[in-house]
Parts: C-alpha cells; structure tokens; sequence
C-alpha cells in the first residue's frame, strides 16, 4: 500500500492554495492548486473551500480510507 503524507502550501503572492502528497521517500507531488476567494471574512465561500478542502484530504487518505472502511 502506498503511504503518504499531505503537505498544504499558501502562495501569498499568487494567493493560491497548493496541496502536495509526500511519499515516504520526501518526492512531493501535486494533488490540487486552487485560488484563495476574493472575500474578506468567513463567507459562504470560503466554507465552500474549507469543507471541499476537508473532504479531499480524507478522501485522498489511504489510512483514513482503510481506518472508516471507505
């Protein structure tokens, strides 16, 4: 079974969100680059993100998978 971590980077300059799996042999590779919202505070949006966010890391998690049988 292949076992990584996950490692969530912020690009201040390009405002954007990257998420990178990290093999056990630290070769990092990318799973997802999106674009912070444009929006001041905690908006609708911005929970969108979050909770989308939320659902692909453990969805992407092989332990958590095995872990909650999905």
């Amino acid at each position: 079974m292949n076992i990584y971590d996950h490692l969530v980077c912020v690009d201040e300059d390009a405002k954007q969100l990257a998420v990178f799996r990290v093999g056990a042999d630290g070769r990092r590779t990318l799973l997802t680059n999106v674009p912070l919202p444009k929006v001041e505070g905690w908006s609708a949006e911005l929970q969108d993100l979050a909770k989308k966010l939320g659902e692909n890391l453990l969805i992407d998690s092989p332990v958590i998978r095995r872990i909650l049988n999905v």
